[in-house]
């Protein structure tokens, strides 16, 4: 239990959330539950005696199937005379980001119920093994009578477009990662050993170059100028240096007759093979350049607008780079939304405990875990962490303590949301000070 005295027993939320409803009666208070899908949502209109007053109906993702819900709404409001209307969805990835904003312009506030308290509301009802899409309606229905979840502000001005800016920003680093990956395929199969990755393997052989590939310009210029390991064993350390130079790439005759030694030793691949290997390569290594010069550019774009908001404070922080500050800001959104750090962290929908890549529970036996909250909020903050877990002594020092006695899972989450919280302080007070604890806290 916190120290700070309650006035409710879920706290600030739920004391909003009963001022709300407070002398209204049950039957008059309206929830419009609505389960999201990509190409058409399910909707019951229920009061907050749980009885349904509009019996469950489909909506498309078109003009119509708004115009369909909006007009089912105002009919159920005149029949049953409702004064408090509760609208809430899932954050379903961003299918439901369109309708969200036109209920909130209607104006018709919008609830985000969170899809893991979905999940855990039909378990509790013993409905664990049912999935259907009227359960989970009903569900969420449940949750937002109680008044969970949290209001939907959307993003507008410098905020959307850091929002979108940064969200592709995230899907071109993928697609760089992608691309490199393809590059170090074709790398394997033209000049197996060229690219060798791994300390392990480092330590059976002898790389021809001590640096990684991706951080070794030599390396780079090598597979632009000549990959192909049957041509570079026909030539002398002269001719590789002038086809080095006529591209303006440094080369020395020491490092030239090391790369060519180095390909006499290689068990040449066949050569139609690394031809057509040669071919596709120089159109991959092309793209690669361009999807850098793109991420280059949104970055640059990104800290201009970043400039412009309270979060620029954050930058001045050791351990947080430009693009994470912008990336927090982006998920984030207008501060003016919150009140204090707590319904930040919610958002992010971070659970100690839990590993949200994937069937990782009890070593893979576990079920698939349900992504709960706002999945690129969880991503900046987690990023940010990592690296400021390495240059905040403060935060590195409470998360060893915390890994003493809980798995590391559970000890980055606690350790993340006391990042958010004195993060959060930094931005209300434009203070950029080394991270430290509020007077007279426990670490």
């Amino acid at each position: 239990m916190s120290r700070k005295k309650r006035t409710h027993l879920r706290g600030k939320r739920g004391q909003a959330f009963a001022n709300k409803i407070r002398g209204i009666p049950l039957d008059q208070i309206l929830c419009v539950s609505l389960d999201i899908h990509k190409y058409f949502h399910v909707v019951i209109i229920h009061n907050a005696l749980g009885e349904i007053v509009t019996p469950s109906f489909e909506i498309d993702i078109f003009q119509t199937g708004f115009d369909h819900l909006c007009r089912a709404v105002d009919e159920t409001i005149v029949r049953t005379g409702a004064q408090v209307i509760l609208t809430g969805m899932e954050p379903s990835s961003h299918y439901f980001e369109n309708l969200a904003r036109h209920l909130h312009k209607r104006p018709q506030p919008v609830t985000l119920v969170n899809s893991f308290a979905v999940k855990k509301n039909r378990d509790q009802q013993m409905m664990q093994y049912e999935k259907d899409d009227e359960i989970d309606t009903a569900s969420i229905g449940d949750l937002l009578q109680r008044g969970e979840g949290s209001p939907f502000n959307p993003p507008t001005g410098i905020y959307l477009q850091l929002q979108h800016l940064d969200r592709v920003r995230i899907s071109k680093v993928k697609m760089r990662t992608a691309l490199q990956n393809q590059i170090i395929g074709h790398l394997d199969r033209i000049f197996p050993g060229l690219v060798i990755i791994g300390d392990e393997v480092q330590d059976r052989y002898e790389p021809l170059f001590a640096t990684g590939f991706w951080e070794c310009q030599t390396m780079q210029h090598l597979i632009r100028v000549c990959p192909n390991p049957h041509a570079l064993v026909a030539m002398s350390p002269h001719d590789l240096i002038e086809a080095f130079h006529a591209r303006n790439y440094r080369m020395g005759p020491v490092r030239a007759a090391k790369i060519i030694a180095y390909a006499k030793k290689v068990l040449l691949p066949d050569p139609e093979l690394a031809a057509i290997r040669c071919h596709l390569l120089p159109h991959d290594i092309a793209l690669l350049e361009d999807v850098e010069r793109h991420i280059a550019q949104l970055e640059r774009d990104l800290y201009t607008l970043l400039a412009e908001t309270p979060y620029l404070v954050w930058t001045k922080l050791k351990g947080l780079s430009d693009t994470q500050v912008a990336s927090l800001a982006g998920a984030i959104g207008d501060p003016a939304n919150y009140t204090y750090a707590a319904q930040v962290f919610r958002r992010s929908g971070l659970v100690p405990g839990r590993n949200d890549s994937g069937t990782r529970q009890r070593k893979g036996k576990g079920k698939k875990v349900v992504k709960v909250g706002d999945v690129y909020l969880r991503r900046a903050l987690m990023n940010g962490l990592a690296t400021l877990i390495l240059h905040q002594p403060t935060l590195r020092d409470y998360c060893n303590k915390l890994k003493v006695s809980k798995p590391a899972g559970v000890a980055r989450v606690a350790t993340a949301r006391r990042a958010m919280g004195i993060l959060w302080a930094v931005l209300r007070d434009r203070r950029s000070e080394t991270l430290i604890l509020k007077k007279g806290a426990k670490m």
